[in-house]
């Protein structure tokens, strides 16, 4: 075996990666808490544009326990997560973990939780969607994840890990300023998906159907390139340009939180935004359309929860 993995988040995104790295020889093994009954019965299928990555699971578990070489997180981060408690158990004193989030500023409360272990940052490109009880779908030849030691430098098990990735049938580039390839995903995902989720599912295309709408993403994802400047980690000058013009050329896709909102699913609103938001206000950067999405967005998180829950 190549090594033991236990995902942590077996959602579209972990079960993808899952499917890579079984490919790859790892011995895979999952916590699975929404798709339990059904990935321990029939394991997960994945069809994927690289090919069929259905496998089923060493160990399927409803809580982490064991020890494993490495725990590869894909866990949304949304209200009342404690990622922290659920990958403690399956920690050995060797372990390397993985965090692989959407979202900015992600991996400090694991990183003080767990000093003595390896900490690696993943940003994922790969377009992946759970159709049914552990059943996803891979959407894009464009696969890629951008990994790094957390906060920077480089990583001889990042360089192991991303063979694993490739000998699967995936991408992955290892870099040492892993916080700086977070921010450029967050130039399209903390616009984009508030845009999608505040428009009740809007897609790729639909939030690009006018010139003022152009024009607001685009004024947007310069205040995101802004705040990165200011915090050390300065995006390329035509960012936005180039952010635009990809957005136009994709298919009409809603965003990830377009989807969960869709669905009634929490979102990844801290994460993805509100982080942005606060780091532009301690580093004073203006970010006036940011701090306008974010609070609109929490406006339709609270009426979707509902008085009892705001309270």
């Amino acid at each position: 075996m190549a090594g033991s993995v236990l995902i942590v988040g077996a959602g579209a995104i972990g079960a993808f990666y899952g499917g890579v790295l079984a490919r790859a020889g790892c011995d895979v093994s999952v916590v699975a808490r929404s798709d339990y009954d059904a990935v321990a019965r029939d394991g997960f299928r994945v069809a994927s544009t690289i090919g069929d990555l259905s496998f089923r699971p060493r160990k399927v578990l409803r809580a982490a326990e064991g020890e494993f070489d490495i725990v590869f997180v894909a866990l949304k981060l949304t209200r009342g997560v404690d990622r922290v408690a659920m990958i403690r158990p399956a920690l050995g004193p060797g372990t390397a973990i993985v965090l692989v989030v959407n979202g900015i500023d992600v991996e400090q409360e694991v990183a003080e939780a767990f000093p003595g272990h390896e900490l690696l940052s993943g940003v994922a490109y790969a377009a992946a969607s759970r159709e049914a009880p552990g059943h996803v779908r891979h959407h894009s030849q464009y696969t890629r994840l951008i990994l790094g030691r957390y906060p920077s430098g480089a990583s001889e098990t990042a360089d192991r890990l991303a063979e694993l990735l490739k000998k699967g049938g995936s991408s992955c580039q290892v870099v040492e300023d892993i916080v700086g390839a977070r921010w450029m995903k967050c130039a399209w995902n903390t616009v984009f998906n508030p845009i999608s989720a505040i428009g009740g599912g809007l897609g790729s295309k639909d939030m690009l159907a006018s010139g003022e709408s152009v024009a607001f993403a685009h004024a947007a994802i310069s205040e995101v390139c802004a705040v990165a400047k200011a915090a050390g980690h300065p995006l390329p000058e035509d960012t936005a340009d180039k952010q635009i013009a990809g957005t136009q050329r994709m298919a009409n896709h809603v965003s990830s939180m377009g989807q969960d909102w869709l669905a009634g699913r929490p979102m990844e609103t801290e994460a993805i935004l509100g982080n942005a938001v606060r780091i532009a206000r301690r580093l004073q950067v203006p970010a006036p359309r940011l701090e306008s999405l974010y609070a609109l967005l929490l406006m339709a998180e609270n009426r979707r929860r509902g008085p009892a829950e705001v309270a």
